[in-house]
Order: C-alpha cells, then structure tokens, then sequence
C-alpha cells in the first residue's frame, strides 16, 4: 500500500501482544461532564499515577479508531481514550456512510467553497488511502463504488466499531473506557508531551510522544453552542450519540484542551453546523434517527411558531451565498442541511414543513430518501404536530390547532403569497426569496402535509485550526509539535455545506495516525511546565 503523501512513514506490522490494562465500563456515558478547566487545574500533576506510551488518543469514535488502529499498525505503543462506557462515538449512530461528500477535490470546492482548500484536498486524498488501509486489516468496509471518495461500513456500525477495537487490543493497545481528557500536558518549549485524564479509579497521567485529538466536536457544549449557533440550546435534538435524552458526551474537550495551550481555532465553520429537522416535541422517536430526519424540506414551505417564512428554504439565509454544483440529494441547492441551521435560530428553535400531494410522492416517501419510513407518518407516529387536508385552509387551521401559535390567517396568507409567486416562477420576488427555481415550486395538489419539527444537530463544523498532516496550528501559525487532531475535532473542512463527518474520521484518522507514529521524543523533555 502506498503511504500517505503528506507522511514519509512505512508501514511496519507487528504481532506482538502488550496488554497495559483496560479500565472496566461501569458509568453511564449520560452521566458525564465536558471539559472541566477548573477539575483539570485542582489536579496535582505530581501526585497522579504516571504511564508511559508513543502515541495517546482522545476519542474512540471513527477519527480515533483509525488513528489508533493505524499507528498502533506502524508499530507504535498506544493508549486509546474514551469519554463514554463503550467506544464508537457518533459512528454508533450514523447509517454508515463513509465520504467525503464529492468524488473528487473539485466537487469538494464546489460544495463547500468556504472550507479551508488544503484540507479539503487532504480528504479527498487520504479517503482512498483510508479505504486500502481498511481493506488490509480485513476491516468490514464496503466494496469500491464508481466514487473513489465515497464507500458504506459493510456491517452496522457498531460491528465497525468492534472490529476496530478488537483489532487494536489484539495488536497490544490499551482501550480506557469512561476516561475524560482532562488537559494536555506541555513541556517548556510548548511541545506537547502527554494528557491528564480521568479514569474510575481516579486521575491518569500518561506521558507521550505525541497526542491526537479525536473527542467528536461541541454539539452538546451548550455554552459554545448558544454563543456560536443558536439561543435554544435546550430545544436542540442531539442527533448524534445524545439521543431520547440522554447528555452527549461532545462537548468540546479537545478544542478547549488545546486551546488552553495557545491552539487557534479553524478560519471558518463556527456559524453553522450538520443536522436535519426532526419531530417536535413531545414527540418520542428512537433508532434510526435517519427515519425521522426531514430531507425535503428544501422543497417545502418552512414558517416558524409565528406562521412567517424566515429564509430561502433553498439555501439558506446566507448572504446570497453560491453554493455552485452543490447536487447532493439531486438537488443543486444544499439540501435541508442549511434550512435545518436556520430554524435553529428561530423560536423553540422550531419550523412547520409545508407541502403537496407531489412533492410527497417524488420527495418524501421513504423510497425517495434515507430511511424506511415515509417522512409525514414518521413524525405522525412519534407524536410531533403533524396536519394533513384537502385544502391549504383547513391546514392553516389544524396547524393553528397544535396549540403552537401559527395563526391560521397567517399561515394562509403566507401559503397564498408562496403560491401564486411560485406559480408565476417569481419566487426570487418574494419578501424573502426562494431563488433556486429548481425548489421553487407551488404547492397545488391536494393532499396538503405540514408537520412541526425542531433543529436535530449531529456535530459541529468549527474546530480546531489543523494542517494537511494533520498537526493542531498555534496561535502564531506554527505547527503544535506533538498535537494532532481527527474528525470534525479538525474545523473548517466542510462550511455549511456537509462532507461526510465519518469521512473525516477516515481520512484524518489515516494521516494524523501515520504521522503520530513517527513523531520523536520531545526536544524540551518530559518535564511539564507551569500553567
């Protein structure tokens, strides 16, 4: 196989078996804070139990896995954190679709013209290397596909995961479930020389050759949420792994580890994130949350809990952004992603999806989309506001029913104007308009649908500035020595429009695993310096 371009390591398999010990899973995931700078200072660093290893890894979803698993390949000594009783992150929970989005770095550009370039092309450069590297430890990746940058897990996710830690334990890693990074720990020379965890039994210190960052993002931080996103935090659907209520253990800990030790944060992504609307509460909904994920909405009508349009459903209110050749979901807008980020923003973090007996059967029945349930009985059945009538009138009025706001006269009044600025192709004339005419249609044919969801979020889009190898940038523009980072722990690859978060994991787990492998000792020592 050939190596990574950005790496000068070979690749050196070994079968030695080196068992340092496995924490045992007792805690629930639920039950866990983030990032606690004031927990991680009242440590004594002195006093804590010290071990030893090559490599540390923050995070055992798909980024930490295959950094893990591929560094530990290339012969290095590595420890494996996890937050949560059992590994596998947000990949535990996603319909398993490996990507980047686009088949290739151009189509890349194009979706996402705001992500930072030099990490877009290391994705779409690493992504086939990551699929070979799978491919040759017989993990369960799914065949080749006429996309080069585009594969499926070949068994559940959870299989994936598995996998991936049996392979890593089998070649003498050591997996610590329920162990929180608590900071990361400098020499004098701001090298970064090891972590300060949190396992059952109390602190770990764990010195390092290097550290790569894998913690899944901050879409369960609701201080940054609510200062970068949205107000409503608490009306958010965690569609990751905080799901049915359960507290997601995303909360940022890599960001704010890192910088606390002088890292910058990405150029970009911080105002807008991954996720799809899904039943308003007190709607009760489980697995696979992608039947209850509301992917036509760009072909509806969306008014908030005042019965107002608020954006282009088509594209979002961004500044009259161009989102190019944007084709996922055969649609050349960016799909109800971006409408999903601007109902965040309004109240209750809440929108109605509005639309036609046409548009039911070409656009939200389940064959037309992911999941096996169709759209409009998928909120039904989990008890979310939901009307469905033989007139846009007796809509407006069930909808004002829900008890929600929405009056009927509004909602009509909106609808009408909808319509007949539509049905003329003058929808970009609207108060707020609906410029892409390939969305922009009437909505004419009875049976009328609407349905009331609230803003499902999966992760988040800025992060951590990083390299194409990989390497967390500092405050000054130079590379952290010793400190990586995998997955969407590394911002600014996709900006508002999405590029495949497992893809990320793939790719950057590949690259920065690699380069972890091979980083030398510390140049400054093993002496940590003062805070």
């Amino acid at each position: 196989m050939a190596d990574h371009p950005h790496s000068s390591a070979k690749e050196n398999k070994v079968s030695r078996r080196r068992f340092l010990g496995v924490a045992g899973a007792g805690a629930a995931a639920a039950t866990m804070g983030g990032f606690s700078n004031a927990r991680a200072e009242s440590v004594s660093i002195e006093a804590v139990p010290e071990r030893r290893a090559d490599v540390v890894v923050a995070g055992a979803g798909m980024g930490g896995l295959t950094a893990a698993v591929r560094a530990q390949r290339l012969g290095a000594d590595v420890i494996l954190l996890e937050k949560a009783a059992d590994p596998g992150g947000t990949m535990r929970e996603s319909a398993g679709g490996v990507h980047g989005g686009a088949s290739n770095y151009q189509e890349m550009r194009d979706a996402s013209p705001w992500g930072d370039p030099d990490l877009q092309r290391a994705l779409a450069d690493g992504l086939p290397l990551a699929y070979a590297f799978y491919e040759s430890i017989d993990a369960p990746i799914g065949p080749a596909t006429d996309n080069p940058l585009s594969r499926s897990i070949g068994r559940p996710p959870v299989a994936f995961s598995n996998f991936m830690v049996s392979d890593f334990e089998s070649q003498g890693g050591t997996l610590l479930v329920e162990t929180p990074l608590l900071r990361l720990l400098a020499n004098s020379r701001n090298e970064v020389i090891g972590v300060l965890a949190e396992g059952p039994d109390g602190p770990v210190r764990i010195l390092a050759n290097s550290v790569i960052l894998a913690t899944g993002g901050w879409a369960g931080n609701a201080e940054m949420v609510n200062q970068h996103l949205t107000r409503d935090f608490n009306s958010l659907h965690q569609r990751n792994c905080g799901f049915n209520g359960l507290q997601p253990p995303l909360t940022g800990d890599g960001f704010l580890a890192a910088k606390s030790i002088g890292a910058a944060p990405s150029d970009g992504g911080f105002d807008s994130f991954y996720g799809h609307l899904l039943p308003a509460r007190p709607a009760q909904f489980t697995h696979p949350l992608i039947n209850y994920s509301m992917y036509h909405g760009q072909w509806c009508v969306a008014l908030n809990l005042y019965g107002k349009r608020f954006t282009d459903e088509s594209k979002g209110k961004v500044t009259a952004r161009d989102y190019h050749g944007y084709t996922r979901y055969g649609s050349t807008s960016p799909g109800e992603q971006v409408l999903n980020v601007e109902t965040s923003r309004q109240p209750d973090a809440s929108a109605a999806y509005i639309w036609d007996h046409v548009i039911n059967e070409t656009r939200a029945l389940a064959e037309h989309g992911l999941g096996d349930i169709d759209k409009f009985e998928a909120f039904r059945q989990a008890g979310a506001p939901v009307a469905r009538a033989d007139s846009l009138e007796e809509l407006a009025n069930q909808m004002e029913g829900w008890g929600r706001g929405m009056p009927a006269e509004l909602v009509l009044r909106e609808l009408t104007e909808y319509n007949e600025a539509a049905r003329n192709g003058r929808a970009w004339a609207l108060p707020i308009p609906k410029e892409d005419p390939d969305n922009a249609v009437p909505l004419l044919e009875p049976p009328f649908y609407a349905a009331l969801g609230q803003t499902g979020i999966t992760g988040s889009f800025g992060a951590l500035k990083a390299n194409p190898e990989g390497q967390v940038v500092s405050m000054t523009g130079r590379p952290i020595q010793g400190l990586y980072a995998a997955g969407i722990d590394i911002g600014n690859i996709g900006n508002y429009a999405y590029l495949g978060f497992l893809g990320y994991g793939a790719a950057f787990g590949f690259i920065s695993g690699t380069n972890a492998a091979n980083h030398p000792p510390p140049r400054g020592g093993w002496d940590v310096a003062a805070s």
